[in-house]
C-alpha cells in the first residue's frame, strides 16, 4: 500500500507499509509516538528538527543515568525509533523549499504545531497538495483547526482533565488525579496513526490526497477510557459519576500485600467467590451475606475488610494470582517495572528487545505492539535506534533531493540546516 511515487521507492520488505515515505513535523509526545508507530510498521519517517537543539523532548526527563543531554531523554529515545532525522530552519525561505521538495516525493506529513504556525511559514495543505495532490497530511493540535478554543495552549494534564475521565480518579475526598507519565498525548498519537494509516488506503483508492484534523480534546472525548460510558450515563440519567474509594465496593480495591500491592474486583454479586477464597464461605449461608441486596448493606464492607485485609498481607502477588485463577475472581498484581521486564509471560512473547545506541549503549526498549506473522514465516524486522541530531541531514539532502556537496555546505553555512 503506498502512493504511485511509493510504488517506485517499494523494497522486498514484508512490513505494510514499507516504501511509505513520512515527512515528519511534530515534536513533544503525541506527534512523535504517532509518527513512530508508523515507523514500526515498516515507513520511511524524515524526522525535521531545529538546528542545534531539535526536537524539545530531547531535553525532557527521563535521562539516561539522570545525566541531562540531547541523545539522553528516554522519552525522545522511545518515540523516535526508527527514524532519520535532519535539522532545517523552516522560517528560512531555502528551508522552506526543502520541505515543499521533500513533499513531491512524499506519502504523507505529519504536523504538531500550533494550527497558525503552517499557513504562516507558507506550508498550509492547500500548498503543499498544490506541490503534491496525492499528500495526505496529518494535523496533530491541542483542540482542532477549527473552534474558539484553536488556539489555546494546552499540556497533557489540562488535555486530560477537558477531554478524560480526570473528573473520576483519586480520591473522593481530594482534588481529582491526573494519571502519571503521557497518557493523553500518547492516545492521541495513537490514534493520529491508525487514522493515518486507515486514511492512506482511501488515498490509495481515490487518488487524492486529504487534511486529517487530529485534536486532542476531541480524542479525549471519544476515548474509551471511560469517558464515554460517563458520557452516556449523563445523557440517559442526567447525574455525574463519583470517584469511589480504593476499597469502595465488597471485594473490590487495590491491596498491601507482602511484596506490593494487588487489585481485585469484585461487587456484591460476585463476591461470593472471594468469600470462598479468603476462607468466609461459611458466610454464604447466613441472611447477612446471603444474596447481593444483603451484602451491599455499608456495614458489609467493613466486616469483609477485617478479613480481606490480612489475608493480603500474609501472600505475595504471585500467590495472591494463583488464588484468584483458583477461584475466578478478577484480580491482578501491580507490577513494577522490574517486574513488568522479568515477567515470564513477556519473556516468552519476546517482547522487550534490546537496541544499541551511541550515547546509552545496548538497553532494553518496550517491544512492537502487535507480532505480525508473514506467508514465508519471516521475523520482524530489528528495529532501529533513535537518531542522533541531524545524523541524516547530508544522506537525505544527497540521496532523496540531489544536493552535491556544495550546495551542503552552502545550506549549512547559512544556517538553513
Amino acid at each position: 500500500m503506498t502512493s504511485q511515487q511509493g510504488t517506485n521507492r517499494r523494497d522486498a520488505g514484508t512490513l505494510p507499509l514499507s516504501g511509505v515515505r513520512v515527512i515528519d513535523l511534530t515534536w513533544h509526545a503525541a506527534g512523535p509516538f504517532g509518527t513512530r508507530r508508523l515507523a514500526d510498521y515498516g515507513a520511511d519517517v524524515i524526522k525535521i528538527e531545529r538546528p542545534e537543539t531539535g526536537d524539545p523532548a530531547r531535553d525532557m526527563p527521563p535521562f539516561y543515568k539522570d545525566e541531562p543531554g540531547l541523545e539522553r531523554s528516554g522519552l525522545f529515545l522511545y518515540t523516535n525509533l526508527g527514524k532519520r532525522s535532519m535539522t532545517l530552519n523552516l522560517k528560512s525561505e531555502r528551508g522552506r523549499q526543502i520541505v515543499l521538495d521533500l513533499v513531491k516525493d512524499a506519502d504523507v506529513l505529519v504536523e504538531s504545531f500550533s494550527p497558525r504556525v503552517m499557513p504562516s511559514l507558507g506550508l498550509d495543505y492547500e500548498t503543499l497538495s498544490g506541490v503534491n495532490p496525492r499528500l495526505l497530511m496529518t494535523s496533530i493540535s491541542n483542540y482542532g483547526q477549527t473552534g474558539p478554543y484553536r488556539d489555546w495552549k494546552a499540556t497533557d494534564i489540562t488535555s486530560y482533565a477537558m477531554g478524560g475521565a480526570m473528573i473520576n480518579t483519586g480520591h473522593p475526598e481530594r482534588e481529582p488525579l491526573h494519571f502519571g507519565g503521557h497518557v493523553a498525548a500518547f492516545q492521541v498519537g495513537a490514534m493520529a496513526a491508525a487514522a493515518t494509516s486507515m486514511h492512506l488506503l482511501g488515498v490509495e483508492a481515490s487518488g487524492e490526497g486529504d487534511h486529517l484534523d487530529v485534536g486532542a480534546l476531541p480524542v479525549w472525548m471519544g476515548a474509551i477510557d471511560r469517558r464515554q460510558s460517563y458520557l452516556m450515563g449523563y445523557q440517559y440519567g442526567g447525574g455525574n459519576s463519583t470517584r469511589p474509594y480504593p476499597a469502595g465496593a465488597l471485594g473490590s480495591g487495590t491491596w498491601i500485600c507482602q511484596d506490593g500491592y494487588f487489585m481485585t474486583t469484585a461487587g456484591p454479586a460476585m463476591f461470593p467467590r472471594m468469600m470462598q477464597m479468603v476462607g468466609m464461605g461459611d458466610l454464604l449461608e447466613t441472611p447477612e451475606w446471603s444474596t447481593p441486596l444483603a451484602r451491599s448493606a455499608p456495614e458489609r464492607l467493613d466486616e469483609s475488610l477485617a478479613v480481606i485485609v490480612p489475608w493480603m498481607l500474609e501472600r505475595t502477588k504471585k500467590e495472591i494470582r494463583a488464588e484468584c485463577q483458583k477461584y475466578g475472581v478478577l484480580g491482578g498484581p501491580i507490577n513494577s517495572f522490574d517486574d513488568l521486564y522479568n515477567d515470564e509471560h513477556l519473556q516468552h512473547r519476546e517482547f522487550f528487545q534490546e537496541i544499541d545506541h551511541p550515547t546509552t549503549g545496548p538497553i532494553p526498549y518496550p517491544g512492537y505492539h502487535v507480532k505480525m506473522h508473514f506467508v514465508d514465516g519471516g521475523e520482524l524486522p530489528a528495529r532501529k535506534r533513535a537518531p542522533l541530531l541531524g545524523e541524516h541531514t547530508d544522506e537525505i539532502l544527497r540521496d532523496v533531493l540531489g544536493c552535491d556537496d556544495a550546495e551542503i555546505a552552502s545550506l549549512r553555512a547559512e544556517g538553513v540546516v
